[in-house]
């Protein structure tokens, strides 16, 4: 219960801030509500987050997660990075580097870094990925798609691994809606699951 309310005060201020996107996907399995909050606050440090609060239909569960870590520039568009993802099975502290570029239509940031489970007690290698490509259609559209990828490996095997896909429209008020789905596969025989449904999202 404390590692919960943990997990959703971490959460909260991505609702208070600006600059932010925020995401509701209803699928087949399960509705979730992501947020993801990247700020650059000189030419040096930059802060990204990533929260998702989830809502098991079956087995009537909140499921909350964040990642977060803080980044340091030190050549053109990388840095090093040290960060930590929370949810309610583990919390993992990490140290590793990070890639950032952004263009008007295109954005890609990515994480690859040394990880420790601590629930395991086993140190590993973690991956977060998310790409975002808007390209113009028309003067009140952009076709929009995401792409989050994250794996976690222990220095044996795998442990866990997960695809967000978004794929849709955007305005010229950055609404975004289409169609998505949430991918997952667990464990050395990559147990895969998949989630279809809809989305709506903005960005502000």
């Amino acid at each position: 219960m404390k590692r919960n309310v943990l997990l959703l005060v971490l959460l909260l201020p991505f609702y208070g801030k600006s600059q932010i996107t925020v995401q509701a996907f209803a699928g087949n399995k399960e509705a979730e509500v992501l947020g993801i909050y990247n700020k650059d606050f000189n030419h040096k440090w930059n802060y990204f987050a990533s929260g998702t609060v989830s809502y098991d239909y079956d087995a009537k569960k909140v499921n909350p997660e964040i990642y977060q870590n803080i980044n340091y520039g030190v050549g053109k568009n990388w840095g090093v990075s040290a960060g930590v993802h929370i949810s309610r099975e583990d919390i993992m502290p990490s140290v590793g580097v990070a890639y950032g570029k952004e263009n008007d239509v295109f954005s890609i940031n990515v994480f690859p870094a040394l990880t420790y489970s601590t629930d395991a007690k086993n140190f590993g290698l973690g991956l977060y990925t998310l790409l975002e490509y808007t390209p113009k259609m028309n003067e009140k559209l952009n076709f929009y798609s995401m792409l989050i990828v994250e794996s976690d490996f222990s220095f044996k095997e795998h442990q866990s691994s997960s695809q967000v896909i978004r794929i849709g429209l955007e305005n010229k008020e950055k609404m975004q809606w289409g169609i998505g789905s949430n991918i997952s596969q667990t464990g050395s025989s990559f147990d895969t699951d998949i989630n279809f449904g809809l989305f709506i999202g903005k960005k502000i």
